[in-house]
């Protein structure tokens, strides 16, 4: 019988925040897709449980600056943290693109923590030679400043040394799309739009060299994978999205700590070295933290019942 294998998908944002605009109803019929599509790409045994952060977010999402990233950063590490204790195999610190929790997240557990960027232009570069990446153009794109180039993805892609594989113009190329109403519309059934809206900006990165285009974009990638969508526009150039290489990442790097012990450095120069037990343990005595994610065992409720709190699950 196969092992079976449990993968925290940790948002960085609330429920409520999800989808933009959209109604209640409307976020849970994202999300559930979301989630749904997850399942249908990982194997029968993997189980992928949602959760949403509750204490260090404030009723306007601002996910993009870093004050607010750095508060929120405690309550994400505490969680992927607990997850570990809880049984946990792996882990997805935060839904963003811009990955802003993925290496200190690594430094908090032993099980596997993967991220989106990484995860898809990794498979980008296995299928590819150039790729490029579209991706909402929400403040992640210009945080550093308004000098194309210094923006948190672009550096993230600096910082993991992959320059060269992407396109040498505008390697990350900023859209605003109408987010919900499009998913809404692409999950009833109705794509065009979507792919559509995509396409414009992927078409765009064909022409200046790339053979492969990644939507960074984790809801967007999601629903355009989810409705079929892989090439663009007949160029046979593929399209990534994040959320199927984060799986299928998680899912080797399990199989492989399991089958012959292969995990994470531990180095003393490595940057994801676990934090010692003795650094633990005094955080602990001393209160530091937020016990209020940190409680071993705990529950978590389903995002769809009256108080909204925390975890959707799919049966």
């Amino acid at each position: 019988m196969e092992t079976k294998t449990k993968i925290l998908w940790q948002y960085d944002s609330t429920f409520e925040q999800t989808g933009g605009g959209s109604s209640g109803e409307d976020k849970e019929f994202i999300l559930k897709n979301m989630l749904e599509f997850a399942h249908s790409i990982a194997r029968p045994t993997t189980e992928i449980v949602m959760d949403f952060p509750t204490q260090s977010v404030g009723r306007h999402f601002a996910g993009y600056m870093r004050y607010n990233r750095a508060l929120l950063a405690v309550e994400i590490l505490e969680r992927v943290k607990q997850a570990e204790v809880d049984g946990f195999d792996a882990a997805f610190p935060g839904v963003c693109y811009g990955e802003f929790f993925l290496q200190d997240a690594r430094q908090v557990v032993k099980i596997p923590v993967v991220g989106p960027a990484e995860s898809a232009m990794m498979m980008a570069q296995l299928i590819g030679s150039r790729f490029a990446v579209v991706t909402m153009a929400t403040e992640d794109i210009y945080t550093q400043g308004p000098v194309y180039g210094h923006n948190a993805v672009e550096q993230n892609l600096r910082l993991l040394g992959w320059e060269n594989r992407a396109i040498k113009e505008r390697p990350v190329r900023p859209f605003l799309p109408p987010l919900a109403s499009l998913l809404i519309e692409a999950y009833a059934g109705k794509p065009d739009r979507l792919v559509e809206e995509f396409e414009k900006h992927a078409l765009a990165c064909v022409r200046d060299g790339a053979d492969v285009v990644i939507c960074g974009c984790m809801p967007y990638g999601t629903a355009l994978s989810k409705v079929g969508y892989k090439e663009v526009a007949g160029t046979g150039v593929p399209v990534v999205t994040p959320l199927p290489a984060m799986i299928k990442f998680a899912e080797s790097l399990v199989d492989l700590q399991r089958s012959i012990g292969i995990a994470k450095s531990e180095a003393v120069v490595s940057p994801y070295r676990s934090t010692p037990d003795e650094v633990l343990e005094d955080l602990a005595v001393r209160g530091i933290g937020m016990s209020e994610a940190r409680k071993p065992g705990q529950a978590r409720a389903s995002a769809f019942d009256p108080s909204r709190a925390r975890e959707i699950k799919i049966s």
